[in-house]
């Protein structure tokens, strides 16, 4: 009776080939997926800094220096003490300065920076936000609608 060692050199070499085969084809769309979970992370962070920036603006105590922003100003310095102050207690965070995005880069490869910028109409309590660039550019918009540069699809 014959007695096994075990696997040959040649079965372990090919199963490792295999393996490196799996590995290299599936990597490419894990980090696509992971790329798209951190965006919408990012998206749904968004929206709950306009809706909390409407539901502030509704109070006319909170809106002490606030100033109606046509360029994009980062969330971390908004204007107004009361304003900010609500806008964070509505979000549940200490400070703006926590409030971070996750996406490291736009749908091209380029590196952003984490920062959530804002555009603000008062009069009409309009909210706009940006992520990662602070042109105001309709690419890096992130709500109410998505920009073509952010990694979504």
């Amino acid at each position: 009776m014959k007695k096994n060692k075990g696997f040959s050199m040649v079965e372990l070499i090919i199963v490792i080939a295999i393996m490196a085969i799996l590995a290299g084809a599936l990597a490419p769309a894990l980090i696509k997926y992971i790329a798209k979970s951190k965006m919408s992370v990012d998206m749904t962070t968004a929206e709950e800094i306009a809706k909390a920036m409407v539901v502030v603006l509704t109070d006319d105590e909170d809106i002490d220096a606030v100033i109606h922003d046509t360029t994009p100003q980062a969330v971390s310095q908004m204007d107004g003490t009361n304003f900010k102050a609500a806008v964070c207690k509505e979000l549940g965070v200490d400070s703006a300065d926590k409030i971070k995005g996750k996406t490291k880069k736009d749908a091209d490869g380029n590196v952003i920076s984490n920062e959530f910028y804002y555009k603000l109409d008062t009069s009409k309590n309009k909210v706009e936000i940006y992520y990662g660039d602070q042109s105001g550019s309709a690419d890096y918009m992130i709500y109410p609608t998505t920009g073509k540069k952010l990694p979504v699809d």
